[in-house]
């Protein structure tokens, strides 16, 4: 995925990446992929928005936690668990937010 990120910029507290089209995955499942990551080691951030092909699709850290749930970002620790936590993210998330 490296190779696909053209830029990343901190805006207060959002991180803005932008990436080239086309990517391997649906942009909501990077952006919410990265988001789990990105906050879990940064707690400053509150926000990711990721732009591809004129397209913005937004994580906040509030949707992250709600996803995480009582356990919080410890529950990122298990590989298997996170695969998870992510496809039951995508299935109750909003279809993407375009801009």
């Amino acid at each position: 995925m490296r190779e696909r990120i053209d830029a990343l910029a901190l805006e207060g507290r959002t991180v803005r990446v932008t990436a080239r089209d086309p990517l391997p995955v649906e942009p909501r499942v990077l952006a919410l992929a990265a988001a789990m990551r990105i906050f879990e080691r940064y707690p400053v951030l509150h926000r990711l928005t990721l732009t591809v092909a004129g397209a913005e699709v937004t994580a906040s850290r509030e949707e992250v936690e709600r996803l995480l749930g009582p356990e919080g970002f410890s529950a990122l620790q298990d590989r298997d668990r996170w695969r998870r936590l992510l496809a039951e993210g995508l299935q109750r998330a909003p279809q993407e937010e375009t801009g």
